[in-house]
């Protein structure tokens, strides 16, 4: 292998249908601008995706049911990697595992790049995860957070929560996430007139429950439909699936599974608004978060129903898109119901958001951001 001067390294697949992939994509993109060609270290992808130069793209391919055993054999796969490089200057990792075998290396300058903590998110996906285990894998966070030489991540709330951990302000540089901007798409045949769209990942913290139970005040609305465009395969979704049944609202629910993004943004365009039923729990209000699905929909010009919430408020405002206080679908179905009865109100909301979104958001705008970061970080190698 020959040698390179920047590594990006996560522990997530790629490339994937999550929104995490499309970060990776821009970031490591960047990176390799900047510094050359680049490393980039990933779990092996959900689908098939070219990689072009000068990212030299190697896979974790070991299969492994235990999520913490296949962490630690990913982190000492990436430190076999590291120990044949010996002009690495730039180390970017994304978690934990890909980060302490950088941190091992005096050498590489550290960046760390904060979306989620394991400590905090781990409770939700393993709801009988030993407390003891949390504590441990807080002490690695602590270490990542503390050794690393820059932080960034994507939003405020996030920030915070590192300076409540005793990080420096001005170590953490916040670059928001944002969307392309999107071409005009037919209305999608197979979709009836009307109909409301929660997209992602369906982890317990997005509140997929809470869009399905807010179909029950809007029985007297027959014709228009939830269309759930889920980010996993269809297994993922049998406890979703199984509340929808429990609920008696099959013919209210169309399931769409790990689609194309020109084939999620037709349907996003035709929508009378998208979802963001964010909970109110540690993973949003603690720690933060920067939700793909908002950036995105204003770039299709959708409007936007989204839990009030810190992470949320520092996107979009009253003008952009109507507020619901989290974990109440019944409050939910109201926003729907004035959207669904008054699409003008939809109309402004969404060219209200999509002005925003042109000005501050677009990937252009994040990717200098981000690029300006790295040319900082090579300006001071030289002071």
């Amino acid at each position: 292998m020959r040698s390179y001067h920047s590594v990006y390294v996560t522990f997530d697949p790629f490339p994937s249908y999550k929104g995490s992939y499309i970060h990776i994509e821009k970031a490591s993109r960047v990176l390799s601008k900047a510094f050359g060609e680049t490393m980039l270290l990933t779990l092996k992808g959900q689908r098939r995706q070219w990689i072009r130069s000068p990212r030299k793209h190697i896979t974790f391919d070991k299969e492994e049911s235990n999520f913490l055993r296949r962490a630690t054999a990913f982190s000492e796969w990436v430190d076999d990697i590291l120990e044949s490089q010996y002009q690495l200057r730039l180390g970017h990792f994304r978690d934990i595992w890909g980060g302490l075998p950088l941190l091992e290396r005096p050498h590489i300058e550290t960046v760390f790049e904060v979306n989620g903590l394991p400590s905090i998110e781990l409770p939700y996906r393993f709801r009988h995860i030993a407390k003891e285990t949390l504590y441990k894998i807080q002490d690695l966070e602590d270490r990542c957070i503390h050794e690393s030489d820059h932080l960034i991540c994507p939003s405020q709330v996030i920030k915070s929560h590192l300076e409540k951990r005793g990080v420096q302000s001005e170590k953490v540089t916040v670059i928001s996430n944002g969307a392309e901007p999107v071409k005009s798409f037919k209305r999608p045949r197979s979709l009836p007139e009307n109909y409301v769209v929660y997209f992602g990942a369906l982890q317990p913290w997005q509140g997929v429950d809470v869009a399905i139970k807010a179909l029950q005040y809007l029985r007297d609305k027959p014709d228009l439909k939830l269309v759930i465009c889920s980010a996993h395969k269809e297994k993922f979704a049998r406890p979703y699936q199984k509340l929808v049944r429990r609920l008696g609202l099959e013919d209210q629910v169309i399931w769409k599974h790990q689609l194309s993004k020109p084939k999620l943004f037709q349907i996003l365009q035709h929508a009378v608004c998208t979802l963001a039923p964010l909970t109110e729990c540690s993973r949003n209000l603690e720690q933060g978060c920067s939700p793909l699905k908002i950036f995105e929909s204003m770039a299709c010009g959708t409007p936007v129903i989204a839990s009030d919430l810190p992470v949320v408020r520092e996107i979009i405002n009253d003008k952009q898109a109507r507020f619901v206080r989290p974990d109440r679908p019944a409050e939910l179905a109201r926003a729907v119901r004035v959207l669904v009865d008054y699409p003008q109100h939809g109309i402004e909301l969404a060219s209200s958001a999509k002005s925003q979104f042109e000005k501050q958001y677009t990937w252009d705008k994040i990717d200098q951001q981000l690029s300006e970061f790295y040319h900082n970080l090579l300006v001071a190698d030289f002071l």
